[in-house]
């Protein structure tokens, strides 16, 4: 842990309790130069610290999203490196992945301009409205298992707003969150392969999460499908904080064992599909089925309007 983080943590957890400079470089053995630039770091990142002659500084967390405070609501030794506007936080990580980056960095924006989903599709990421963050893996595992990265993450996030929120979300296999029939998640791993071996090298999780509806109306084009866990109203970035770290939270549990599949229950408890009537689009033929439910392999289990029953592994499927 690094001065900044020190002074920030320290600074988060007396709340609006004054520190003077003094104390901070005593505690942490720095001069009192290091406390300034520090402070003058975490005042860049976004965080609301005040400096009062004679009392030292305090910190007002409640109105801010940044790493700090996101880090503040978490227990594991990642790095958070919070970045407002980005391209694409998945375009990041995958560049940290080629330079040897550690795992589990995580790069969090509160916009994307170049958002994106499966397909190439535009994931839509205003500002002061969601949170978007991805994470460097390095599963080891044969690119065959790498679908469980992103059925874990959607487990995860539906498990993190249950938890926080006590709200039921679901999930559209493989990769959508829904909320009051509205997607209000979406989830983009990708990965750079072994070609040798079969396996994942490293690979970026990439989550989307509208937290709140936006200031702005949805595009045309999702306005009826797009939805937000909070209404604009209720607008809160405590909460943006909480969700992230949560999340990554009880994804690191869930990846630490990866192959024990302990999100499994929890996929399919909360199949967005599972009794459903839908279309599915098959090798460019469109084709309707009845979803039986998820199987032990995150696959969709349907049955065809011709009697075939198959467990699908990737491709597109609507109501």
């Amino acid at each position: 842990m690094n001065l900044k983080e020190k002074i920030f943590n320290l600074l988060n957890e007396k709340n609006t309790e004054f520190i003077s400079g003094q104390y901070l470089a005593e505690v942490f053995n720095v001069s009192r130069n290091a406390v300034w630039k520090a402070v003058n770091s975490l005042r860049k990142d976004g965080c609301n610290i005040y400096a009062v002659q004679n009392k030292g500084y305090t910190l007002d967390s409640g109105g801010i999203f940044t790493g700090e405070i996101i880090k503040s609501y978490m227990q594991l030794p990642v790095k958070i490196e919070y970045i407002p506007n980005v391209t694409s936080t998945n375009d990041i990580i995958m560049e940290y992945g080629r330079q040897g980056a550690e795992e589990f960095i995580t790069v969090v924006a509160d916009s994307q301009s170049n958002g994106r989903g499966r397909k190439g599709r535009i994931f839509y990421s205003p500002d002061n409205a969601g949170t978007y963050f991805s994470i460097l893996l390095r599963p080891n595992v044969h690119f065959s298992e790498s679908l469980y990265i992103t059925t874990a993450a959607a487990a995860a996030v539906t498990e993190a707003i249950k938890q926080l929120y006590n709200m039921d979300t679901q999930i559209k296999w493989v990769n959508d969150i829904f909320y009051n029939g509205k997607k209000i998640c979406g989830i983009l791993t990708e990965a750079h392969l072994d070609m040798e071996s079969g396996t994942v090298d490293y690979a970026a999780l990439g989550i989307g999460i509208n937290v709140f509806e936006p200031k702005e109306s949805y595009h045309k084009d999702i306005k009826n499908i797009a939805g937000a866990a909070f209404p604009r109203s209720l607008f809160d970035n405590k909460i943006r904080c909480e969700i992230t770290a949560k999340v990554i939270e009880i994804f690191y549990e869930y990846y630490k064992n990866l192959s024990d599949m302990t999100f499994l229950n929890t996929y399919k408890s909360r199949s967005f599909l599972t009794g459903k009537n839908i279309t599915v689009e098959k090798d460019g033929i469109m084709q309707k089925a009845f979803v039986k439910g998820i199987d032990d392999k995150c696959r969709l289990s349907v049955l065809f309007e011709n009697g075939i029953e198959e467990n699908l592994l990737s491709c597109e499927v609507s109501l």
